[in-house]
């Protein structure tokens, strides 16, 4: 086995520089079908060792470039001073690359990447998808992911999950990398791994043009809902308890021009005022949060409390549990449902340890105190139809939050959340980009509701069919399906795909260790 060469360290950067870039411009997914190939190449003749130092050097560069905005953000957002944010980002971009690393040490430990033939190559498939499923990323997005623009192509996420694309496409990789490395006389030409990876792609593509199809049938027979969402655009230091009347009465304000919708959709934490939970209305200084208008109703962001033991007689953020919400209410602020966010954002909403060491705090004084919730509970309006699983924040680029929500019987997926913290980056549109599976799992219609952008609407096959640009003051209306189809194999089924992916592996890999063995 040879050594790492300067070469080998170039082909890990190209992989690296080449990932994230498929999340920040429109329509470069392209790149992910070969994008991987440099990578392959270089750890194809490397020990074990060897091949997860080029694995972690592909894996960090492809972390710090696409969240290069987490600096900002942890200065902004977490009140970390900007040299802290930047070595955080290197570091967590470094526990992030541990995915490529990890994967490029199984298939060489494994001698995957120097046995030709198909079963190998679908090994290969089968540990990436599986370490990328696994692996407890900040902000998982998986290469499947990439290929969000391609309409006919993400259709079999109803399937698989966006696990099952990324299978296909690793595959592709593999059989380019190593009809490339036959041209060295390294290896046979990969006629069957080339043969099944054709016959996959375009499996997929005849898939997606025969749902595309179904699908626009279905949402041509779905109940209609007029739906308007709030796009306030207040920066995140407006944003504030000081702020809170202002922030309150421009939504009210930019709400009465949507007069002809049924449901009037503002951000997350757009009061920025707290509500017992056992509240029944949504007042604010004696006066109703929501506007009157006859007849609409509404989802709004916010935040409530609970006190941890009973009697307190003054209330403080110590004796106190807290939660990010959103709130269903009518037009008289009176409060039909809520949901507590699930999923908190790490440096944001919490800080781990701080229950049990204190002074952790003051590494970060900006960060919030919030207690995730632990309940799916759908928004449901009657008289229109409408059974809503809401969503807040990035829990709508985690697929198990809207695939729960569609098994309890949601017709309409809706995200609230507030970007501002990103600021003036390339983090909205990743976010927007990233959420898109979500309404093709599930084939459902995903509302985002941003406070600074970008607000959209997104329907059942994928399409971005309405939004807004960032930084503006605007509302958005549209008309929306609600969903009564059955529920797709993905959401019945979840990501067992991967799971078996691991399973595959795994048992090739104990019978190579145990031949292993008796050989020696």
């Amino acid at each position: 086995m040879k050594g790492t060469r300067r070469l080998d360290l170039v082909l890990a950067t190209l992989t690296g520089i080449l990932y994230p870039l498929t999340f920040m411009i429109p329509y470069s997914g392209i790149l992910s079908w070969v994008l991987l190939v440099p990578l392959f190449c270089a750890i194809s003749d490397k020990t074990p060792k060897n091949a997860f130092k080029l694995g972690l050097l592909a894996g960090t560069l492809s972390n710090l470039i696409g969240t290069y905005w987490l600096i900002g953000t942890l200065s902004r957002f977490g009140g970390f001073p900007i040299p802290v944010s930047v070595i955080f980002i290197v570091i967590l971009s470094a526990f992030s690359g541990l995915s490529y690393a990890l994967f490029s040490y199984i298939v060489t430990r494994l001698g995957l990447t120097r046995s030709p033939g198909l079963l190998s190559a679908l090994l290969i498939a089968a540990v990436w998808t599986s370490v990328e499923y696994f692996f407890p990323f900040l902000f998982p997005y998986g290469i499947g992911n990439s290929q969000a623009d391609y309409i006919p192509v993400i259709q079999i996420f109803d399937i698989f999950g966006v696990y099952g694309l990324s299978f296909f496409i690793v595959l592709v990789n593999v059989a380019i990398t190593r009809a490339i490395l036959r041209q060295g006389g390294r290896a046979p030409f990969p006629v069957r791994e080339i043969a099944l990876s054709a016959v996959l792609v375009a499996a997929a593509i005849a898939y997606g043009y025969v749902r595309i199809g179904q699908v626009d049938a279905e949402i041509a027979r779905a109940p209609k809902l007029r739906i308007g969402m709030v796009q306030a655009n207040f920066d995140f230091l407006e944003k504030s308890e000081s702020q809170e009347e202002v922030v309150t009465e421009k939504h009210k304000e930019m709400s009465l021009g949507l007069t002809d919708v049924d449901l009037i959709i503002w951000p997350e934490t757009a009061i920025q005022a707290w509500f017992p939970t056992d509240s029944n209305y949504l007042v604010i200084r004696d006066a109703v949060g929501v506007p009157h208008m006859e007849g609409k109703y509404f989802i709004v962001g916010g935040m409530s409390f609970t006190p941890k033991e009973e009697n307190i007689e003054v209330i403080t953020s110590e004796n106190v549990i807290q939660y990010n919400t959103a709130f269903l209410t009518d037009s008289e602020g009176k409060i039909l449902s809520r949901y507590h966010k699930n999923k908190l954002l790490l440096f944001g909403e919490y800080l781990p340890f701080s229950k049990y060491f204190p002074a952790i705090k003051k590494i970060s004084p900006a960060s919030g105190d919030f207690t995730p919730g632990d309940e799916y509970d759908l928004f449901e309006i009657p008289e229109k139809g409408a059974r809503i699983g809401p969503i807040i924040c990035y829990e709508d680029i985690l697929p198990p939050f809207s695939r729960e929500f569609a098994r309890k019987g949601a017709n309409l997926i809706i995200n609230i959340t507030n970007d501002a913290w990103f600021g003036r980056t390339i983090a909205p549109y990743q976010h927007l980009f990233v959420s898109i599976p979500r309404s093709v799992e599930t084939r459902k219609y995903l509302l985002r509701s941003t406070n600074t952008g970008i607000s959209a609407i997104i329907d059942p096959v994928g399409r971005v069919v309405a939004e807004t640009p960032t930084f503006e003051r605007v509302n958005l209306e549209g008309e929306v399906g609600l969903m009564n189809g059955p529920n797709t194999f993905y959401t019945e089924t979840g990501d067992v795909f991967p799971v078996a992916c691991l399973v595959f592996w795994a048992v090739f890999g104990g019978i190579f260790l145990l031949k292993g063995k008796r050989t020696a």
